[in-house]
């Protein structure tokens, strides 16, 4: 996974006073590392010169036109605008702040803004947990998501037609499948900004994917916990007798009268099972069987052992 070592945030972008300019040229012309003017250009004027969409699950751009009209007027922005790369200022003298890179720089500008595109994904634990509902569970979601990477990826293998949403769709998905293999590229040259936002989406929707299934798995495993838990009457009082809470009790009450002592040890039993009062009979008929499987044992132990002994 790509991202900014560290969040860098854009000074709110308005209109600078001379002073303000100079300051901030004055900065820039002093350091001497292009990735360095980068960071600076960026926290003073933003990176990403236009509004790309936020994450959406549906992936709606590239399957209704409202939404694909979106990329395609920010593709004719981009085309038709080969300064985005500079912020010019006159004032008496002009100050041009400009990170057209080189070609030994083309790499690092290109990792620059991808990792700008990367770093607005959301925290999808979180987003996961606000966004699932009775309606729609992890589990649903994950279907919902998989079927549209499966699409996708029909569309790639079987159909071509020359739209420009079917044009994006391999971008995005060598950022996906990248992703899913744990193989990001970075980009080795100057890339467009429609090229990397759609690469860093595909990147962004493997970690979707990754985390819907590691949400069901928390889910799953909670609910199994919870199952196991919940043990019969049969398993509480199996459960009871093995940890010889059961023999304890009788050690302890051995005193009693013989109806004392029996009505003692099940009210104790039913309160360390969680069990109602009215659950008396059941518990004793259990208790029954669980004293005869325990008598029967040592029968078969003592005549194993006479045995062994007139061997």
């Amino acid at each position: 996974m790509v991202y900014l070592k560290q969040t860098i945030l854009p000074i709110n972008m308005q209109c600078y006073s001379e002073h303000q300019i100079r300051q901030f040229h004055s900065e820039f012309r002093s350091h001497k590392k292009y990735a360095d003017k980068l960071i600076l250009f960026y926290r003073i004027f933003g990176i990403i010169p236009f509004p790309f969409p936020d994450f959406d699950p549906q992936l709606r751009f590239f399957f209704q036109k409202e939404k694909t009209e979106e990329l395609i007027t920010i593709f004719k922005k981009e085309r038709n605008n080969p300064g985005l790369t500079e912020k010019k200022f006159f004032f008496g003298e002009s100050f041009l702040f400009s990170i057209k890179p080189a070609n030994s720089n083309s790499s690092a500008y290109s990792n620059f803004i991808l990792s700008s595109f990367l770093s607005r994904a959301p925290v999808f634990e979180e987003w996961i947990r606000k966004n699932t509902t009775e309606e729609k569970p992890v589990e649903v979601l994950l279907d919902e998501a998989n079927a549209i990477i499966n699409h996708i990826e029909y569309c790639l293998q079987h159909e071509y037609n020359k739209s420009f949403a079917f044009q994006c769709m391999p971008v995005f998905f060598k950022g996906f499948y990248d992703a899913f293999r744990n193989r990001v590229n970075l980009p080795d040259k100057k890339r467009k900004f429609i090229e990397l936002y759609l690469y860093a989406q595909g990147i962004i929707y493997a970690n979707y994917i990754s985390s819907l299934k590691s949400a069901l798995q928390k889910s799953q495993n909670q609910e199994e916990l919870h199952s196991s838990l919940n043990l019969d009457l049969t398993g509480k009082l199996g459960l009871l007798n093995e940890l010889g809470i059961i023999d304890f009790l009788k050690n302890k009450y051995a005193g009693l009268d013989s109806v004392s002592f029996e009505n003692k040890v099940l009210e104790i039993i039913c309160l360390l099972g969680g069990d109602s009062g009215e659950q008396k009979e059941s518990v004793h008929k259990i208790l029954s069987a669980i004293n005869r499987q325990a008598q029967h044992g040592k029968a078969k132990s003592n005549a194993s052992s006479t045995h062994r002994n007139g061997m």
